[in-house]
């Protein structure tokens, strides 16, 4: 059996989409210094030239993040493990004024390569971004970024770049609430992959 979202929450059906890849967004402050906030509205938008696409929001108010790239250009994606999950959520809470959300968070800056936002040693994986446009699709600035530099743990993917998840298990997204004094998040566990083979069909044979 299957039912429909009601026309009047419909802007609840994008949780049909779950679970999200959260991944640990960093930019650099007006000041210089280093921002972090976790996000999951990501995806590859081309394989040559490597592109990526980050949606952030920027109605009510603008996030921070969206605020720093828009002002250089870049952010670096760097792709935590669930043993930072906790570390995650932290980073998504405000800040106390002159309080700075990276140091707070106790993260590790990695210097990048090509460009200035640093990553995060802690994570597995680290994408260097230049953003090449930019699109207002509503609530959401939509940004497709260049990847211009990448590197990654050894241990936490294999050659091919697939991950080996007796290393790394990604932070896989489900769902969260808040409560009065804390919220709650559900990630996604899993220690093991599910392989199978598929026989080519006539049809793409004579392709």
């Amino acid at each position: 059996m299957k039912t429909g979202v009601p026309e009047s929450e419909l802007e609840s059906s994008v949780f049909l989409l779950q679970p999200g890849r959260a991944i640990l967004c960093t930019t650099k402050n007006g000041d210089g210094s280093n921002h972090v906030a976790p996000f999951s509205w990501i995806n590859p938008v081309s394989h040559k030239p490597p592109r990526v696409a980050l949606a952030l929001l920027n109605h009510p108010k603008k996030q921070h993040s969206l605020e720093n790239i828009e002002r250089t250009g870049e952010f670096v994606i760097n792709m935590p493990g669930l043993e930072l999950a906790e570390k995650l959520v932290e980073s998504s809470f405000l800040t106390l004024e002159g309080e700075n959300k990276f140091v707070r968070s106790g993260f590790t800056p990695l210097p990048s390569i090509k460009v200035e936002p640093p990553g995060i040693d802690e994570c597995k994986a680290h994408l260097e971004c230049k953003v090449i446009s930019s699109i207002n699709t509503g609530d959401h600035t939509l940004l497709i970024a260049d990847v211009l530099c990448a590197h990654y743990d050894v241990d936490a993917y294999g050659p091919s770049l697939s991950i080996n998840t007796e290393k790394f298990q990604p932070a896989l997204h489900l769902f969260n609430y808040n409560l009065d004094k804390s919220q709650v998040h559900i990630f996604l566990k899993s220690s093991s992959s599910y392989t199978i083979e598929v026989p080519y069909t006539s049809a793409f044979n004579e392709e």
